[in-house]
């Protein structure tokens, strides 16, 4: 647990108190070892307001308790009925760890590699995610002292350094979906969609501050309605691990081998494929429709819209105090990241479209390859008299980017057809799923259908 006998003065409404004192006085060769790291961001005495539950914001009450496998979490309620989530700064990796490692030199280790973390990083992805034109949930930081309205969690919480933001931080305060559910609800139906040019802001942004931590939970989702179709918005959340870095020889060793992601926040994005290890599967399905243009004109609106004045605001969020010792060098690694990451987000953009995957729905759908130019193009729309010629995909593919296509019917009664006059060294993997599906392949193109239903499937398949 953290010190409780941190701070070096407190006022009415304020404190001075480092965010944690547990990676102060690391021996030279633990330094060496895990890293200097963050050390002195996390041990400089900053002064912070002191959160008094009761009278915050009019008061909260208390709804539940939840958080990762490190990061102790409170969602809370306002007078108005207003959401909102306290989470812990600093990390507890014993929840991580199987019993057996608990109170040993393992738990010892990897709780010093917290300190890679930048424990301010998250008051400064606001200002760049406004840049960007992204919604995202705007942390204050808080102390959190030994009060006894905090209840069974008065323990956990006592003495502690939080994060509060609201939980759903959408403009017009309308609730939010979780990940899980947006991927049903995209699956199920053909009406629900995700703007994938919003998703690819989004993803930018983490690439340019380094943030590699963006599993399913780390983003809720907004939704928009127009002619009939419900369009869902990233909402991010969680930045723990934006400017995440070590110089320590064990992250080094381990960043090559079995932990590419924490290849940490370098001047260069450089190695964008290895920085997405985690959520490699997850951006081939929500940037799968995005074509080389697409990433282009979003780059070139990064570039300019986060400017250097935005970055300098953005990173004077954090306390003055560590901005003095550490800010400026945060300030040119996001400078020079962002100049060249149209080199390194366009070679993950190669790297996405060698093999794409497209989806369908529970619903009816008819994928379409046609010849266009040098390419193909592939379009999925569902038949019937309300949604008919409805297109709900569509994308140009060529061999320079492509090798294969693998597009994935789920349930329903799918069409896969292939016009007579495609011809291409692509490949295509068609995947019918529940369903008796229907197959017409009359182009030149190598195709491999694989359909889990075939005993009562309709294969009417022609090559010719």
């Amino acid at each position: 647990m953290q010190s409780k006998n941190c701070f070096a003065q407190q006022k009415k409404d304020s404190i001075t108190v480092p965010a944690s004192t547990r990676y102060a006085d690391a021996t030279l060769l633990r330094k060496i070892f895990i890293g200097r790291n963050y050390r002195r961001e996390w041990t400089a005495p900053v002064t912070i307001p002191v959160f008094r539950l009761r009278e915050e914001h009019g008061g909260f009450a208390i709804v539940d308790s939840g958080g990762g496998k490190q990061t102790n979490t409170l969602r809370l309620i306002d007078k108005k009925g207003n959401e909102w989530v306290l989470r812990s700064v600093d990390k507890d990796i014993e929840k991580s760890l199987v019993p057996s490692l608990r109170n040993t030199m393992v738990e010892t280790l990897m709780q010093d590699l917290q300190s890679a973390i930048h424990p301010y990083a998250a008051l400064t992805i606001p200002v760049l995610a406004k840049g960007v034109g992204l919604i995202a949930p705007t942390p204050h930081i808080f102390f959190i002292p030994d009060d006894p309205a905090f209840g069974e969690h008065r323990s956990i919480f006592a003495n502690t350094v939080c994060y509060l933001e609201e939980r759903e931080p959408t403009p017009d305060n309308s609730e939010t979906e979780s990940t899980k559910t947006v991927l049903e609800n995209i699956a199920d139906e053909s009406d629900n969609r995700l703007l994938q040019k919003q998703m690819l802001k989004a993803r930018l942004l983490d690439m340019l501050v380094g943030d590699w931590d963006r599993h399913e939970d780390q983003w809720r989702w907004g939704e928009k309605h127009s002619a009939g179709i419900n369009y869902y918005y990233p909402i991010p959340r969680d930045r723990d691990f934006a400017y995440f870095n070590s110089d320590g020889l064990f992250i080094k060793f381990a960043s090559h081998f079995s932990l590419p992601y924490m290849k940490g926040f370098k001047k260069q994005a450089s190695g964008l494929r290895r920085l997405n290890a985690k959520v490699l599967t997850l951006d081939m399905r929500w940037l799968n429709e995005l074509t080389a243009e697409d990433w282009n004109r979003a780059i070139k609106e990064l570039q300019k819209n986060i400017s250097d004045t935005v970055i300098n605001k953005a990173v004077k969020k954090i306390p003055t105090e560590v901005y003095a010792f550490g800010g400026n060098n945060i300030v040119s690694k996001l400078k020079t990241r962002r100049d060249g990451l149209m080199k390194h987000a366009m070679r993950y953009y190669e790297f996405l479209s060698t093999q794409p995957t497209i989806f369908g729905t529970e619903e009816q759908d008819v994928f379409r390859i046609s010849s266009n130019n040098s390419g193909i193009s592939v379009n999925v729309h569902q038949p019937g008299n309300n949604k008919k010629n409805k297109v709900t995909y569509q994308r140009k593919f060529y061999p320079r980017e492509t090798k294969k296509i693998f597009i994935r019917g789920l349930g329903g009664n799918d069409r896969f057809i292939v016009d007579q006059n495609v011809s291409s060294s692509i490949k295509l993997y068609l995947e019918g799923g529940d369903g008796n599906d229907e197959y017409s392949v009359k182009g030149k193109i190598k195709t491999r259908i694989d359909d889990t239903n075939k005993a009562s499937a309709r294969a009417a398949l022609t090559h010719k």
